[in-house]
């Protein structure tokens, strides 16, 4: 197992490869400025922002996932608002939970009879306190 995000377990082996790439994490935080007259202003901060995480995911059949199957967990996940652990190998990423923000998809291999071989998804989490 590579890791895991709620219910979805990214794994490798002889039967199935799903895993992500392209994985950016955003930790950030919010700086105040107070002006004053004559001088230059005073930097204050301001607290950490909500830490944010981008990842690509290619869903191809040959690989032995079902992406129409795979899309529609992802989906679920995204509109219910559902909080999940991210682990990467066996250690969590952040101290929090993430929400599905956004999930794009891309189908790009269509069999006759409508059946989606491979498609491309981007999930945008972001941390859920």
């Amino acid at each position: 197992m590579i890791g895991l995000l709620g219910s979805l377990r990214f794994r490798v082996n002889d039967n199935k490869v799903f895993t992500f790439n392209n994985m950016k994490r955003e930790v950030s935080a919010s700086w105040n400025t107070m002006d004053r007259i004559g001088q230059k202003p005073i930097l204050e901060f301001g607290g950490p922002n909500l830490q944010t995480i981008s990842l690509d995911i290619t869903l191809d059949a040959s690989l032995g996932v079902r992406p129409r199957q795979l899309l529609e967990v992802l989906e679920r996940m995204t509109e219910s608002g559902q909080a999940s652990e991210l682990v990467i190998g066996r250690k969590m990423v952040g101290k929090n939970k993430w929400v599905i923000t956004k999930c794009s998809q891309a189908w790009d291999v269509i069999l006759r009879g409508g059946e989606l071989y491979r498609a491309n998804v981007s999930l945008s989490l972001q941390e859920y306190l």
